[in-house]
């Protein structure tokens, strides 16, 4: 497999506002190195859930979503602008995952290898 690289400077603004981020209870974010699978690795926000299950919602789950941190150098307000979107885009999965009509889910993420989760 051919890696690819980039190069960035380190977004400390990005790591102040994650040490100063207050979300809803059950919600872990921080920003790490990570291997995210199929030899994906780099730095990542990482936001820690916990959350009824969607097809069994009288229990609980502790999902992971990483989110690739771009190769940018943003200023504090571009970040907090980034970090706000990532967590939409975690609300949105979540939500796809309970909406449903006449008992379908049209909307389910998927979820397996290689698949994009956002519907």
């Amino acid at each position: 497999m051919n890696l690819s690289e980039q190069a960035f400077p380190r977004p400390e603004p990005l790591f102040e506002l994650v040490d100063g981020l207050t979300y809803k209870a059950g919600w872990d974010v921080s920003v790490k190195d990570v291997d995210r699978g199929q030899g994906s690795r780099g730095l990542t926000l990482c936001i820690l859930i916990t959350t009824p299950d969607s097809y069994h919602p009288e229990e609980l789950r502790r999902v992971m979503h990483y989110m690739p941190v771009p190769p940018a150098a943003f200023d504090r307000r571009s970040w907090r602008r980034w970090l706000f979107e990532q967590i939409l885009l975690v609300e949105r999965h979540e939500c796809c995952e309970f909406f449903q009509v006449d008992g379908a889910r049209p909307y389910a993420p998927h979820h397996g290898p290689g698949n994009d989760p956002k519907p």
